[in-house]
C-alpha cells in the first residue's frame, strides 16, 4: 500500500497519541519507568496532543504518514526554536511493526521541505537519548551530526543523557533524505 504523507490536523489528536504511546512503549522501555508506559499513556498523549494542535497552537507543524487508513509516523518540528541551531524536530515517531520501511525517513524529507521553504537558511536539530542507539545509527546515516550531550528528567522520574543530532540548513537534510512522497 502505498505511503502519503500529509500535514497534521487537530483531527489527528486520537491516532498521534496512539502511534506515540505505541513508540514509546517500544523504543523507550528501560529510559522511561514502566510504570509511567505501562499506565494509561494513550490518555496522556491524547491529552498532550489535544494542547498542541488545539487552538492558539502557532510556530509549529507536523506530518501524519498513512498507509490506506492507518497512521503509521508523524513528525512535528518548531521552526525558529533555537537561535543558533534552528528548528527543532521535536517528534518523529514510526509504528514499530513500520520501522525499515523508509517512514521515518519520509517524514524528515517532509520537515526539510517545508523548512527550505519557510526558514531556508536556518539549521535542524533533534534530541536522542543516549541509550536509544538505532534513533542515533539513523540520523547519522542521514548526516545529523552528534554535538552536545545534556541529562534531562524522564517523564515517570529519573534522569537520562541525550544528545543533540544537528544540520547545517534544511537544504542539507534535505539533501540527504530526498524529496517527501505525496
Amino acid at each position: 500500500m502505498k505511503l502519503v504523507i500529509r500535514e497534521v490536523a487537530p483531527c489527528d489528536v486520537q491516532a498521534m497519541a496512539s502511534l506515540h504511546a505505541a513508540s514509546w512503549r517500544s523504543a523507550y522501555r528501560g529510559i522511561i519507568s514502566d510504570a509511567f508506559l505501562d499506565a494509561d499513556l494513550c490518555a496522556n498523549r491524547a491529552a498532550f496532543w489535544a494542547q498542541r494542535l488545539g487552538p492558539g497552537a502557532k510556530d509549529s507543524f507536523g506530518f501524519l504518514a498513512m498507509r490506506g487508513e492507518e497512521a503509521v509516523g508523524f513528525a512535528f518540528a518548531f521552526p525558529n526554536a533555537d537561535q543558533s541551531w534552528g528548528t527543532l524536530l521535536d517528534n518523529l515517531h514510526v509504528l514499530p511493526r513500520h520501522k525499515g520501511q523508509g517512514i521515518g525517513r519520509a517524514l524528515l524529507a517532509a520537515v526539510a521541505q517545508r523548512c527550505s521553504q519557510a526558514v531556508p537558511a536556518e539549521g535542524a536539530h533533534l534530541w536522542v537519548y543516549e541509550v536509544n542507539l538505532a534513533a542515533q545509527q539513523f540520523y547519522a546515516s542521514l548526516g545529523g551530526q552528534r554535538g552536545e550531550r545534556r541529562m534531562v528528567e524522564v517523564r515517570g522520574g529519573g534522569r537520562a543523557a541525550e544528545w543533540r543530532f544537528a544540520w547545517p540548513s534544511a537544504a542539507a537534510l534535505l539533501a540527504q533524505v530526498g524529496r517527501a512522497p505525496t
